[in-house]
């Protein structure tokens, strides 16, 4: 049974870093709003010296570029070393500069603070995905996560401690599986909850909609989610309970 108290005590640990981390990634919300604010409202430097507040350009010159598509689809750009200029620039398509890029070829980045916002060549832009645009929704989905974790290894934790002796002698309870499975789906909520935040998010003034929006979308749909689940294990029951009273067709 000492195995048991120490999972136990182990998943209480993981519970309470869990809490805190989703306290932290909850906290930090707020700066990644402002932080999109201020890209959003960043204009090019006037002075032409580069400082992080405003849009600064450099040259660069292409070294290769990948192009795969299918389920791991990656697009990006690699450069040759340029001093402030990052190596690889990620691109969210193929359209409608990178399929026109080969190596040797110079393009101009822009920057922002330490993101590579965009790339330019002959009147062509195509943007990056190195934007802070959809990090407060970011945040906000993964507190939601880790706030469901936190909870489940709560129970956990607590279930080991309190009956360790009958988990010893039956087995684990049913309840790891049921609850385990609730939290696994109450997490994967958070996916088209985050989608639906970040298209709320869009445009200059909107920068707070996004969290808000991904909130209500995910509080929508938890119950949905848990009636799904419970229909699904009442009818699992009952085809059970079929089974039992009159057999499978083989026995006949």
């Amino acid at each position: 049974m000492g195995w048991l108290r120490l999972w136990g005590t182990a998943a209480l640990v993981g519970a309470l870093l869990t809490a805190l981390g989703a306290v932290a990634s909850a906290t930090a919300v707020a700066e990644a709003v402002d932080t999109v604010r201020a890209y959003r409202t960043a204009e090019a430097c006037q002075d032409g010296k580069a400082r992080s507040d405003c849009l600064t350009t450099r040259t660069a010159t292409v070294r290769a570029t990948e192009r795969t598509g299918g389920r791991s689809a990656r697009y990006a750009v690699r450069l040759e070393h340029t001093p402030d200029v990052p190596e690889l620039v990620r691109l969210a398509g193929d359209e409608p500069l990178l399929r026109l890029l080969r190596p040797g070829d110079g393009i101009t980045v822009t920057l922002w603070r330490d993101h590579a916002t965009a790339i330019h060549r002959d009147g062509v832009t195509q943007h990056s995905t190195d934007t802070p645009e959809t990090d407060p929704e970011w945040r906000t989905g993964l507190a939601a996560v880790l706030l469901v974790l936190a909870c489940y290894l709560l129970y956990v934790g607590t279930t080991l401690l309190a009956r360790t002796r009958e988990i010893a002698e039956r087995g684990a309870p049913r309840g790891f599986r049921f609850f385990g499975t609730r939290a696994l789906w109450t997490a994967l909520a958070v996916i088209p909850a985050g989608a639906a935040g970040a298209l709320a998010s869009g445009g200059a003034g909107h920068e707070e909609r996004g969290w808000i929006v991904l909130l209500v979308v995910w509080g929508a749909l938890v119950p949905l989610v848990l009636a799904v689940l419970r229909r699904r294990d009442g009818r699992r029951c009952r085809d059970q309970r079929s089974a039992r009273l009159y057999g499978s067709p083989g026995t006949l």
